[in-house]
């Protein structure tokens, strides 16, 4: 590796067809235009065709037996055998830091390297019933972020937020932990075409709100006839198979299969498309660390109908709707305002896009590239 600063990075969100995923891939291409810096990717699988590496980051495969999309979700576990071949993986390299973009995807490191831990949320403790189907994942996580607490020599987060919430949360300082905020990439554009639909991008976690979501859009159909409510996410892999099985017989309870559609896994090169195309965005969550599809509808000048409380209220700001995620009455009114009054959605239009605006992965590489160049020794 020719370049001053050798980093390794935990790959192992790399394939991650979610927020993990797009925010290790995107920051890395951005943070990879610095030349004095060399990248060593670990990889559990190799990386897929959809997701190619950006120039100049090099890749150790460490063959595991099970990728850890498949056992570190909300219903998996990883083994110990492929925790230890991660980390036999980086004990053959020489490397001045270490970086893990999430703590969904750890393994202890065999030696002392400064480590930038990436937490997004703290969910997992806040909200348990939210992020986990048993006692015994609650348990592996605990013991997983105290680990991994106890090796980091900085945090990283993704919001103010998130930076409050893991100190009170974690009790770990926030003058230890770094923001750098999640962006749109270049695709997302507006058009002047709207579909009748309403979206949601994301998992199909109980987090995710989207039984109230479900509800709340039977009370909009009256007054916007021949709308859709379309749920666009990678639910197979999310771990909640019983959440996905509620959603469908709550929909059909309501009458509303054929109205609201699961589109399943949308690839990100025609997530822009289906953003551009949508009436609104709806995004109730109980709780997020920031938001990415957030910004990506604003991206695209799509209406954004958000929660309050947390960090979607500090990335969205006065650019949306923002509602009360428990309650049904304030969420449906807010949708039905929307897609209803087109003075209030082409005000919403031009927010969002000035807001989307001020969001950028190039600054965001730049910022990780200085923080990394800080924790050299």
């Amino acid at each position: 590796m020719a370049a001053g600063l050798r980093v390794g990075i935990d790959g192992g969100c790399w394939a991650n067809r979610r927020g993990y995923g797009r925010f290790l891939r995107e920051i890395l291409k951005a943070a990879a235009q610095d030349g004095s810096v060399g990248y060593t990717l670990f990889l559990d699988r190799p990386a897929p065709g959809e997701f190619p590496l950006p120039a100049g980051v090099r890749a150790v495969e460490a063959r595991t037996s099970a990728a850890v999309n498949d056992a570190a979700h909300a219903g998996g576990r990883r083994s110990i055998g492929d925790v230890l071949r991660m980390s036999a993986a980086v004990w053959r390299e020489e490397l001045d830091v270490f970086f893990f973009p999430s703590v969904y995807s750890y393994f202890p490191l065999p030696r002392r390297l400064p480590v930038l831990l990436g937490i997004h949320d703290t969910l997992p403790e806040r909200m348990p019933e939210l992020a986990f189907d048993s006692r015994r994942q609650q348990r592996n996580w605990n013991w997983k972020m105290r680990l991994a607490l106890k090796q980091a020599t900085r945090v990283l987060t993704v919001s103010e937020y998130s930076r409050a919430s893991i100190e009170r949360d974690l009790g770990w300082p926030a003058s230890r932990t770094e923001v750098i905020y999640q962006a749109a990439h270049p695709g997302y554009r507006p058009t002047t075409e709207k579909g009748g639909y309403v979206l949601h991008v994301g998992g199909i976690s109980p987090n995710k709100n989207l039984a109230r979501l479900v509800r709340a859009f039977g009370q909009v159909r009256g007054a916007a006839p021949g709308l859709r409510l379309v749920l666009a996410g990678d639910y197979e892999s999310d771990g909640f198979k019983s959440s996905y099985e509620e959603l469908r017989a709550l929909i059909g309870g309501l009458g509303l299969e054929g109205v609201v559609e699961f589109a399943g896994y949308v690839a990100e090169s025609e997530l822009p498309g289906l953003y551009a195309g949508a009436a609104a965005l709806a995004f109730p969550s109980l709780e997020e660390g920031f938001g990415l599809p957030a910004v990506e509808a604003m991206a695209c000048g799509t209406p954004v109908v958000a929660a309050r409380g947390h960090a979607l209220e500090e990335v969205v700001g006065g650019a949306g709707v923002l509602v009360d995620p428990r309650s049904e009455e304030e969420l449906a009114a807010a949708l039905r305002r929307v897609v209803t009054d087109r003075t209030l959605a082409a005000e919403l239009r031009e927010k969002s896009l000035r807001r989307a605006a001020e969001f950028s992965w190039a600054r965001g590489g730049a910022r990780l590239v200085e923080i990394l160049k800080g924790l050299k020794r």
